[in-house]
């Protein structure tokens, strides 16, 4: 039994919309600005990936609006596109679709703007604690269309969204449910978390006169990361349904695989990132040599992005050098649990067309990254497999193995 993508959403600082999302990631366009939505005057990190003139009342009530957190707004226009993508899903009894959805913070906005009102003795809003919910995306996705089946909701910080498509795959694999709305949504462009971020070093603090060149994957001199939004969306299905009810086909999702390092809090490691990889190209039935793209999780952190370049190389051995890189984070930020949804979309986009988009930002790249990142310009080439990988604090490793159909 294979699993195939039918269908993808994606909300992003470069395009709402498949297309205008992937137009923009093949030209290399960066969608990291100086944040818009406070005042970052003050702060040390004053860019972001933000969703430029996202506006909910576009498709959502007031109702709707006032019962949810940005992040689950975002999430709610993805899953939308997506299913509009696939020519919706009403050949399925309700009870088999099920929604997987992974965020890293989940509704922070309204956890932070609640908290500081309670903090100046302001009436707190009745909705705080069910638009803070980490699975509110998941169930508002439910909600929205009438989707009974399982409904999971995966909070792994950076691969969060990785595990929720993996979990997906699993669902569908053991027969829970038909399809499954999957993917992962973030809106984490605020003053608290930037604060945080920058407290750990993690954030770029040299670019803020020039926000389109912040975000730096494998390049010498990188000095960190930039915060990004988003959400992105795919709808999974067994093929053989698929192919029943016409719909058309991007991908399947042949493999998912996922290691804890249980190392460090915070700091990367190797052993774990390549033991994600092995398990997703094992569960798909496949060795190495088969691997001919990576969307790599490339933060643009001095050690993150050496310490992923090391994995890859030890994994594939000499092979290593010929595997087509792309890091999408160059061009959104990392939008944290949304990230890998996004880093999947892209995956399957370039398997899809044929062209690698770029890792852009890459003019001299470090000693230490010494692969075929795509740098600064896409590739035409055609790939078979895909992998993107999802590396997360607490040690959190996933990486999930896209295919074409023979």
């Amino acid at each position: 039994m294979r699993v195939v993508v039918t269908g993808m959403g994606v909300v992003s600082p470069i395009g709402i919309g498949v297309d205008q999302f992937w137009s923009a990631a093949v030209n290399g366009v960066s969608g990291i600005k100086r944040i818009t939505s406070f005042d970052a005057s003050s702060r040390r990190s004053q860019i972001a990936g933000e969703v430029a003139d996202f506006d909910p009342s576009t498709f959502l009530s007031q109702k709707y609006i006032e019962q949810t957190d940005r992040f689950t707004q975002l999430a709610l226009l993805a899953a939308r596109l997506a299913l509009e993508d696939a020519g919706g899903l009403d050949a399925y009894e309700s009870r088999r679709i099920g929604v997987s959805i992974g965020s890293g913070m989940g509704g922070f906005s309204t956890f932070e703007s609640s908290a500081l009102r309670k903090f100046r003795s302001q009436p707190v809003p009745p909705f705080t604690v069910p638009r803070t919910m980490a699975n509110s995306a998941a169930a508002w996705i439910a909600i929205r269309h009438g989707f009974k089946g399982m409904n999971l909701t995966s909070s792994t910080a950076c691969s969060s969204g990785a595990n929720a498509i993996g979990a997906a795959l699993d669902l569908l694999r053991a027969g829970r449910a038909d399809v499954v709305v999957a993917g992962g949504a973030e809106a984490c462009v605020l003053p608290l978390t930037i604060n945080g971020f920058e407290i750990l070093h993690a954030l770029t603090t040299t670019s803020n006169d020039n926000p389109t060149g912040a975000s730096r994957p494998f390049a010498k001199g990188r000095d960190g990361f930039v915060m990004g939004e988003g959400a992105g969306i795919l709808i999974l299905e067994k093929e053989e349904q698929a192919r029943h009810r016409g719909a058309k086909i991007y991908a399947e999702l042949a493999g998912y695989g996922q290691a804890c390092d249980a190392t460090h809090i915070v700091m990367p490691d190797m052993e774990g990132q390549i033991a994600a990889m092995q398990e997703a190209i094992r569960d798909a039935g496949m060795e190495p040599d088969s691997i001919e793209h990576i969307n790599a999780h490339a933060t643009s952190t001095p050690l993150g992005d050496t310490v992923e370049t090391r994995a890859i190389k030890n994994l594939f051995g000499a092979r290593a050098a010929d595997i087509a890189i792309s890091a999408t984070k160059s061009m959104v930020g990392h939008s944290i649990g949304a990230s890998a949804a996004i880093g999947s979309i892209a995956t399957i986009m370039a398997l899809h067309t044929g062209t690698i988009h770029p890792t852009i930002n890459l003019d001299e790249a470090d000693p230490e990254c010494d692969l075929d990142y795509t740098p600064n310009v896409a590739q035409k080439r055609s790939v078979r497999t895909g992998l993107c990988n999802a590396f997360g604090f607490g040690g959190n490793n996933a990486s999930i193995l896209f295919t074409t159909l023979a």
